[in-house]
């Protein structure tokens, strides 16, 4: 009788970019990384395009619903057996399309879930290393399980050249490199350990599948309700600053129609007009209050979008000093805060380091009214010990 051999399993690679740009360096990651898995058994790869995501508004679902490019979006991820993440580095994390992707993809019900992942990236520098950190901690969050080695960072502008002009990949070395090839190797690693047996000396039955994330609406998570910044929290800095802390002039601006962040749309040395008033806001600005409310561990996609829009050379958040506020459940945004302060690093902004603001909204005595309106005593005293060390910290800052 002869023996049944079972065939090992097709495993389906979600590959996704976080870069928008035409000649992405991770792009052409993402493209040779598909051109390898069409010479590996049962390995299928497939980029999804992010572009067409709107961004991230609540507003925007229904009764467990979503746009329809978003119900694309998530049903490939939902499919998908692992996930590859080209990730580009800005500053110091993920870049706001790929963060708006990630959040859509995590609304109830959380498609990432259980799913295995690797990440590879390219830049300057450490090569995208810092992005990596910051998605690996957002993973903690969605339940994704990440290889651990091996680790994939590549400076792009070191010697001998890594692509052309297109954003092709031709530097055969790295083709073929250990590190290359086993990140498609570890997929079967996580995927033990859901009792799948596979092989360890090939890579038979991946199949990866790039998701394109840019047609996704942006995050806005004011617009939730509960466990997100209640609009009124915004609005209540700039009442106090006029009833009662002397020498700040407090100015709300939005952030919600700035367009997702694409360099393509630049000019030589120009932005659009909405980009270009954002930009001049900032710039004129001596100081700066984010209001931070927390995602999936991480700061949201609006304002991760505005950073970096506003970071595009000239930097125009530079040497201004800033606070952050936030509220929520648990912690009370304190992670969005942690990754806030570490993208400051890399945009020389001066974070006031005392007092904190991390308030839990449900944590009795109750902190809102029902409109979301600041009812709290205690809380106004403490937001008013926030914009007193502002002030004096700018001016510090300033050499006043």
């Amino acid at each position: 009788m002869e023996a049944v051999i079972a065939a090992k399993p097709i495993i389906k690679v979600a590959a996704l970019c976080g870069s928008l740009r035409k000649g992405s360096y991770n792009r052409g990651l993402v493209r040779s990384a598909i051109e390898v898995s069409k010479s590996i058994n049962g390995l299928e790869m497939e980029y999804i395009d992010i572009s067409p995501l709107p961004m991230l508004n609540t507003d925007l679902e229904g009764e467990g619903t979503f746009p329809p490019t978003v119900e694309a979006f998530r049903q490939k991820i939902k499919e998908a057996d692992s996930i590859f993440f080209a990730s580009p580095e800005y500053n110091y994390s993920v870049t706001a399309p790929l963060k708006n992707a990630i959040d859509w993809a995590s609304r109830p019900p959380n498609v990432w879930a259980d799913k295995a992942a690797a990440i590879v990236s390219a830049g300057g520098g450490f090569g995208g290393g810092r992005s990596q950190y910051h998605l690996r901690q957002i993973g903690v969050y969605l339940d994704l399980h990440f290889i651990n080695k091996p680790e994939f960072f590549l400076n792009v502008f070191q010697p001998p050249a890594k692509f052309d002009s297109d954003g092709n990949l031709v530097d055969e070395s790295i083709k073929e490199s250990e590190v290359w090839n086993q990140t498609s190797t570890c997929f079967h690693v996580l995927l033990a350990c859901h009792a799948i047996q596979l092989s360890q000396e090939s890579v038979k039955g991946i199949e990866i599948e790039y998701i394109e994330i840019d047609r996704l609406p942006l995050l806005n998570t004011d617009l939730e309700g509960q466990g997100t910044f209640p609009p009124e929290v915004e609005d209540f800095p700039i009442q106090l600053s006029q009833e009662s802390v002397k020498g700040i002039e407090i100015e709300y601006i939005e952030i919600d129609r700035l367009p997702l962040l694409n360099t393509d749309l630049e000019g030589q040395g120009t932005f659009p007009p909405e980009v270009e008033d954002f930009r001049q806001k900032i710039k004129e600005a001596d100081s700066v209050l984010f209001a931070s409310p927390e995602y999936n561990f991480s700061l949201a996609a609006p304002l991760k979008n505005a950073i970096d829009w506003a970071s595009r050379p000239p930097n125009a958040w530079a040497n201004k000093a800033a606070a952050i506020i936030s509220t929520g459940g648990s912690g009370g945004g304190e992670r969005a805060q942690y990754h806030l302060r570490q993208v400051g690093v890399f945009l020389d902004i001066h974070f006031i380091n005392k007092p904190l603001f991390c308030l839990n909204a449900f944590e009795p005595p109750a902190k809102f009214d029902k409109d979301g309106n600041l009812v709290n005593a205690e809380t106004k005293e403490r937001l008013k010990e926030v914009l007193l060390a502002l002030h004096e910290f700018t001016l510090r800052i300033q050499g006043k």
